[in-house]
């Protein structure tokens, strides 16, 4: 009787620790796309010549802004200031076009401790073609053949990026950045502007004056106490909102450079 008690727990343990086991494995299937680092999201890796090159970000990829952070291993071992450069990179049957964005240093954030840089994704990827992060990595105190390659990622659409031509026949790229979550009140406003110049080529616009209104067309009104975006730096125009209540908004906005009228431009959000 004793004996077969213990056959029966012993039985009941090993299925335990199989469900277990099937579970926990279930489970890291799942989070495939979650980064070791807390916070940010796997895009991918890139690994050869020895060197291995993760790319994260805060979340799945869409059209707008993006942070993202890389980290350089050789070896398994971190290589503290790599040689390191990156462009996004948009592959199309016809033709291929970088966008927007930022190379990175040598210097890590101090949250992360990560490489960080940025990119502003202009179209999502599928049908037309697809994104790509391209990668030169060396590692500068062991002088070995640097690692080149890229790591191809998903980017969804939104309507946060608007690319228009100018009564100057020149192409502009406007992103919205902030606020990614509006709550009512006042918000802190960012939008990014940027020229292209070319497919690989667009350089921040640095002088542009930026009027800005909000409007709620299904009430007829806008909300006051807003300010108007001025330039921070590299682009980058930052600003304030204010949504007096939740519902159907736009935000408006009226662009200007050196005397030229560079159009009026409208995002469309609810919350």
């Amino acid at each position: 009787m004793f004996r077969s008690k213990q056959h029966f727990i012993s039985a009941a343990l090993a299925v335990f620790y199989l469900f277990t086991a099937i579970s926990c494995s279930n489970d890291n299937d799942q989070n495939d796309g979650l980064a070791v680092v807390p916070d940010l999201f796997k895009l991918g890796e890139l690994t050869g010549n020895g060197l291995t090159v993760e790319a994260y970000s805060e979340g799945p990829l869409t059209v707008g802004y993006h942070r993202i952070w890389f980290e350089v291993h050789r070896d398994g071992e971190q290589i503290e200031r790599p040689e390191f450069s990156f462009a996004p990179m948009m592959h199309m049957e016809a033709h291929s076009h970088r966008s927007p964005f930022q190379s990175s240093g040598q210097e890590r954030d101090p949250v992360h401790g990560l490489l960080e840089t940025w990119a502003i994704f202009t179209m999502p990827s599928g049908s037309m073609g697809s994104w790509h992060l391209e990668l030169t990595v060396s590692d500068p105190e062991r002088g070995h053949e640097a690692l080149e390659g890229d790591i191809q990622v998903g980017v969804d659409d939104s309507n946060r990026v608007i690319t228009f031509l100018a009564e100057n026949e020149e192409r502009y790229v406007l992103t919205w950045i902030e606020p990614t979550e509006p709550v009512t009140g006042l918000n802190d406003l960012m939008v990014a502007l940027h020229h292209r110049e070319s497919m690989m080529n667009f350089p921040p616009v640095t002088e542009a004056d930026i009027g800005f209104e909000p409007w709620m067309p299904s009430m007829d009104h806008g909300s006051s106490n807003n300010v108007d975006p001025t330039h921070q730096g590299n682009g980058f125009y930052e600003g304030a909102v204010n949504f007096n209540m939740t519902g159907d908004w736009e935000l408006r906005f009226e662009i200007g450079l050196d005397g030229v009228d560079l159009g009026r431009h409208t995002f469309e959000l609810e919350f």
